[in-house]
């Protein structure tokens, strides 16, 4: 059986197109927000460098 993942925690390339505008209005765009992505980013790929 296929777990269900919550539309807010699914990442861009998993949202089916029907399900875009909820995803979009779902996010987090205030500066804390973004702030946090990209430290995310930032933690995740460091370990590469």
């Amino acid at each position: 059986m296929a777990s269900v993942v919550p539309l807010k925690e699914k990442k861009l390339m998993d949202v089916k197109i029907g399900e875009l505008p909820s995803w979009i209005l779902m996010r987090d765009f205030t500066p804390k927000g973004i702030t946090g992505v990209f430290q995310r980013e930032h933690e995740r790929l460091r370990k590469y460098h």
